[in-house]
């Protein structure tokens, strides 16, 4: 679902960083034109915020400090506080120093929790070994995809692929090199693949591909390609291996995710059954 904050992360740091220095401007104008005693100043932290999370900390850091200077100016015109020569010094250490500490370590704050966070995500989604997507954020992309091509009417493939004889590789070489295996197979996918398609490791030496707005013969050409390369790599390095490769076109929407692996899932088991080392495919569509 789309909110105000997928739109604020499609937008680049200066687009973010414009946005916040323009609503610092409107609430200085504000600030100008209310009564002495209403205190906005609470408010500047809106645009902080904004900039910190969506732009970069040394933007945010001019902003904060740009902040502090025009509620001073602000503050002195207002109030007249340098009148007396007795108050700079007390309008010093009760107004302007907490907005000059509390403003920029706002920024240093949110801007470091964001980046522990990003690395978090990202760590969630991504699979450790090989750098593909992780089961979890493979979930999340069928689920959207699902929902997408109900909404318009798409085909998109799914592609659910098996190394077969995994296990004497590890047994025989090592799970080091079985490791290289793994990275290796999940390399030649991505390359073999479009930028738009879903390479993810659901784990073990199980992998699934999902080619959004992909009929049959489009995904019979891209496994086709895939299935060449991997088989060069896989003698390149004499690892011997072979794949067995379920591929599934939508043209019927699934209930859901689970129904769409399971579907695809059964696609590869039959060839691992029968002949191991081939593809099958399969248009799943609406029984007549």
């Amino acid at each position: 679902m789309k909110t105000i904050f997928s739109i604020f992360e499609k937008r680049s740091p200066k687009t973010i960083w414009l946005l916040s220095f323009f609503m610092i401007l409107v609430l200085t104008i504000v600030q100008f034109r209310v009564d002495s005693g209403i205190d906005i100043t609470l408010f500047y932290i809106f645009p902080l915020l904004l900039s910190s999370w969506y732009g970069n900390k040394k933007g945010g850091l001019f902003l904060a400090f740009f902040s502090v200077i025009n509620i001073t100016i602000i503050e002195v015109v207002l109030t007249e506080h340098f009148l007396d020569n007795s108050e700079p010094n007390s309008f010093m250490f009760s107004y302007l120093i907490p907005y000059l500490i509390a403003y920029p370590l706002l920024v240093v704050l949110v801007t470091d929790f964001r980046s522990v966070h990003q690395v978090e995500i990202t760590a969630a989604d991504t699979d450790s070994l090989t750098g593909v997507h992780s089961a979890r954020s493979f979930y999340a992309e069928l689920a959207n995809e699902i929902l997408r091509s109900k909404r318009y009417s798409h085909v998109f493939s799914l592609a659910y692929i098996d190394v077969d004889d995994f296990k004497k590789i590890n047994d025989s070489l090592g799970h080091t090199e079985g490791d290289k295996l793994l990275i290796e197979v999940a390399n030649v996918l991505r390359e073999s693949l479009r930028a738009t398609d879903v390479v993810a490791r659901l784990g073990g030496d199980e992998y699934v591909c999902l080619l959004p707005e992909t009929k049959q013969d489009e995904a019979m050409a891209a496994f086709v390609k895939a299935s060449v390369l991997l088989k060069k790599r896989m003698t390149k390095y004499k690892w011997g291996v072979t794949f067995s490769i379920g591929v599934v076109s939508f043209e019927k929407m699934p209930d859901d995710i689970k129904e769409a692996i399971e579907i695809a899932d059964r696609l590869m088991y039959s060839v691992k059954k029968t002949k191991k080392g081939n593809i099958a495919y399969q248009v799943y569509q609406t029984q007549v």
